[in-house]
């Protein structure tokens, strides 16, 4: 194929070649080889599940970008807690996508094929089982965005008409974006998602850095819908923290 756009173009037309992306069924979900139940963070990121439900709501399919501003402050931490929580007690058949590429940090943590992607399902050289990886016990599936043997890079119409199929497919989608300092997060169209979620680390990050950080997001077009402040630190001993 030229590009991926036209295949994608041919499919939106109806091309035979074309098979739809889709999520696992339950009983799929239920024979995953990967298992993983919500981690410490779940009960702190209830909040956040609750601040975007109104957003669930009142759309068919919402996709977030969560991203920070520099690398090492937890975002593909936060991103794979979040998504386990929406997929569990959340009840939300959910898609996790892990979007960068130098560090697949979240599709190691989930046993997903590093090499091939959505992208290259979408080129017709992968099944959906082998791009897809469902989370055993949940509504949650994991894929990553450009695998390790794919493009160098994806096309804007591509990437906007790939958000719009997995609103179809999917309640939640959570991308797993690279830090906005690594340069590059633009080309995966903040413009084009429902919101992006800001992650900073508690007592390292900046403010000027915050700040510039969330500039470039929404002069990319980004709505930030919020902040999540990772690795805080309680010095008041929890018992009486509870009291407060």
């Amino acid at each position: 194929m030229s590009s991926v756009y036209e295949a994608l173009q041919r499919a939106r037309r109806g091309s035979s070649g074309f098979v739809p992306l889709r999520s696992p069924p339950l009983r799929e979900i239920s024979r995953s080889p990967v298992s993983l139940a919500p981690g410490p963070l779940a009960a702190p990121l209830a909040p956040l599940l609750a601040a975007v439900r109104p957003l669930l709501d009142s759309k068919a399919g919402v996709v977030l970008h969560i991203v920070a501003a520099t690398a090492g402050e937890g975002a593909s931490t936060i991103a794979g807690e979040f998504a386990m929580l929406a997929g569990t007690t959340g009840h939300r058949r959910t898609l996790l996508v892990d979007a960068d590429r130098r560090n697949p940090q979240t599709a190691r943590t989930f046993n997903v094929d590093t090499g091939q992607g959505l992208v290259e399902f979408l080129w017709g050289g992968a099944e959906d089982a082998d791009v897809l990886q469902p989370v055993a016990g949940t509504m949650l599936s994991v894929t990553r965005l450009i695998g390790e043997r794919g493009p160098a890079a994806v096309d804007a119409e591509t990437l906007r008409e790939l958000y719009t199929r997995l609103r179809e497919q999917f309640e939640l989608v959570i991308v797993d974006c690279p830090a906005v300092g690594e340069g590059g997060y633009s080309s995966l169209l903040p413009e084009a998602v429902d919101g992006v979620i800001l992650v900073v680390q508690a007592e390292k990050t900046r403010p000027a850095v915050i700040a510039h950080a969330k500039d470039l997001v929404e002069q990319a077009g980004g709505q930030v819908l919020g902040a999540v402040l990772n690795r805080r630190t309680n010095y008041i001993p929890e018992f009486l923290y509870k009291l407060l």
